[in-house]
């Protein structure tokens, strides 16, 4: 049997992982993090698989240039990186690992709060840099903390903030979340009022075209002046005009992103939003790293090598998105 090629653009997998598909029939080919899209067609010719790990996406040009048969996006929000209507148009289907990294990107989001209102991050570089400034902060026991998209993660964030910080938890969701209500006294709200009542805001809606946006600048002026924005989904959910004002009228007083507009991130001089020339104290930002854990990256090299395998023996991949 003609072995299948697979590349994986910044390959996390094991010499097991590996060894795994190539007794299944695929070769896995190892693709650096940002090669470009010219450079990426070249290297997915004669391949019947791409997996997603890096920057690279599965563009209309990329689809229509290759013969692609399976598309994995290596996490959850593909949305980004692969062009759904060229991928359906050819008949390429599209999977990714769903949940295998919900709870690493809870934990980042409580990281990216305490950061954000303990001004971790700013400090420190401000001692490094020879000033010994301290500087007033505030406790987060008993505030509000509003969860935007109360999913799997949103949950997972809610409970630990209930939990360890005795914070009151409002929600936004398009379903009632009765199990939360009752665990941890979370109350469902409209958007405005989410905004307005809560000292911290974490965003975790899913990425569409509904959820672009979402939060835009009458949100983002009806936040507390001291309030905290937290973003571990996707930025486009948050306009990044009406932020960057909000942030300069000091509507509220800091927001921690993991992710941008464009990625990999431009320098500041190249910054079309202006957010990373802001200092630390006002934007703080990882770059798409909240599913990084050894753990996550463990669960969700199972469920490729679980896609790539169920795709073999019945052309459905386990976790298909389309």
């Amino acid at each position: 049997m003609e072995m299948k090629k697979a590349l994986f653009t910044e390959c996390l997998f094991t010499e097991s992982d590996i060894e795994s598909l190539r007794g299944a029939g695929v070769e896995v080919i190892k693709g650096s993090s940002s090669m470009g899209e010219d450079k990426l067609i070249e290297e997915l010719q004669g391949c019947s698989i791409f997996i997603i790990g890096g920057a690279d996406k599965a563009s209309e040009k990329v689809i229509n240039s290759t013969n692609l048969e399976l598309i994995i996006f290596y996490g959850t929000g593909y949305e980004n990186y692969v062009d759904m209507e060229a991928a359906n148009k050819k008949g390429v289907l599209v999977c990714n690992t769903p949940k295998a990294n919900a709870y690493t990107v809870a934990e980042h989001a409580v990281a990216l709060i305490l950061d954000a209102v303990k001004q971790i991050t700013y400090l420190n570089n401000s001692v490094k840099s020879g000033l010994w400034q301290r500087r007033d902060t505030w406790t987060l026991e008993g505030k509000t903390l509003g969860i935007v998209g109360m999913g799997t993660i949103g949950g997972y964030i809610a409970g630990i903030m209930s939990r360890a910080f005795k914070m009151k938890i409002l929600y936004v969701s398009r379903e009632n979340k009765v199990e939360y209500e009752k665990e941890f006294g979370a109350t469902k709200v409209d958007l405005p009022t989410l905004m307005s009542s809560s000292d911290v805001v974490s965003v975790n809606a899913s990425y569409s075209d509904q959820t672009v946006n979402m939060i835009g600048e009458k949100e983002l002026f009806g936040m507390k002046p001291e309030s905290v924005l937290v973003c571990t989904s996707r930025a486009e959910l948050v306009n990044p005009e009406a932020l960057k004002k909000a942030l300069d009228m000091n509507k509220l007083s800091v927001a921690a992103f993991d992710s941008y507009y464009q990625e990999p991130a431009p320098t500041k001089e190249n910054d079309t939003w202006g957010l990373l020339s802001l200092p630390d104290n006002k934007f703080i930002i990882t770059p798409h790293t909240a599913y990084g854990s050894k753990e996550a990256k463990e669960n969700m090299n199972s469920m490729v090598i679980e896609n790539i395998k169920s795709f073999l023996e019945s052309n459905q991949p386990k976790y298909k998105v389309a």
